[in-house]
């Protein structure tokens, strides 16, 4: 008999206050990345918060940075630590800018700011199942809830290591099958579900998320993509 998976570890839930302040942080960072670039970025609103007096946000913290275009698309990019080698305000501003430089950065532009929505995911620490190959594994998740670590060896590391590919819960709302869930990210790590699926084996973490619009729908007058579009296709130059 197979020994059962260890219990998934899940964060404790952060204050509201903190929550808010983080997005703040991350909107921040990168307004101020597009400025750099073009000064009238300057101009983006990201409206305001107050750092709480929460030892949290100086604590080392597991931090996924994620950038929508739209609430119900898919993310422009996600960028994070599987490793808490950082505080957690510091993962924040460092991972909200490299974070939006992803394979559809041309939605990170200035003239669709207003559509941009951030999210923060602060993982727990991550447990490898028992299971292992790829149909037992998609048998053992749970939709909706787990995040996923993928590949076919599961070293220890800060950034994720080639042959290895990385879900937040919040990627089950655009792949909700479990196996269709897991050969994407095969894909991603450069593994062929034919050949490489019989070995597969993954960790999972339980993750506390949270996101918001960078800005406040405008009410009236013309919409972003009617003014002058600033092109942030270089934002990221001079941070990589």
């Amino acid at each position: 008999m197979e020994a059962a998976d260890p219990p998934a570890v899940a964060p404790v839930p952060l204050a509201e206050a903190s929550r808010r302040w983080l997005l703040f942080v991350a909107r921040r960072a990168l307004r101020h990345a597009m400025a750099q670039r073009d000064p009238a970025a300057l101009d983006l609103p990201i409206g305001s918060a107050e750092r709480p007096d929460d030892p949290r946000l100086d604590a080392p913290a597991r931090v996924y940075v994620s950038w929508y275009d739209g609430a119900q698309s898919g993310p422009i990019g996600s960028l994070g630590s599987l490793e808490p080698w950082l505080s957690l305000e510091q993962a924040v501003a460092r991972y909200a800018v490299p974070a939006a430089a992803g394979p559809r950065l041309p939605a990170a532009r200035a003239s669709r700011w207003h559509r941009l929505v951030g999210e923060i995911s602060i993982l727990g620490a991550a447990q490898e199942l028992a299971v292992h190959g790829l149909d037992a594994i998609a048998a053992t998740l749970v939709p909706n809830r787990d995040g996923v670590i993928l590949g076919r060896g599961l070293a220890q590391a800060v950034e994720v290591p080639r042959q290895q590919a990385v879900a937040l819960p919040s990627a089950w709302r655009h792949s909700p099958r479990p196996r269709d869930l897991l050969v994407a990210l095969m894909r991603t790590a450069g593994l062929a579900p034919e050949h490489d699926g019989p070995r597969l084996r993954v960790r999972t973490f339980l993750a506390e998320s949270f996101a918001a619009p960078v800005a406040a729908p405008v009410a009236a007058g013309p919409s972003p993509d009617e003014q002058v579009e600033a092109d942030s296709s270089g934002l990221l130059a001079s941070l990589a």
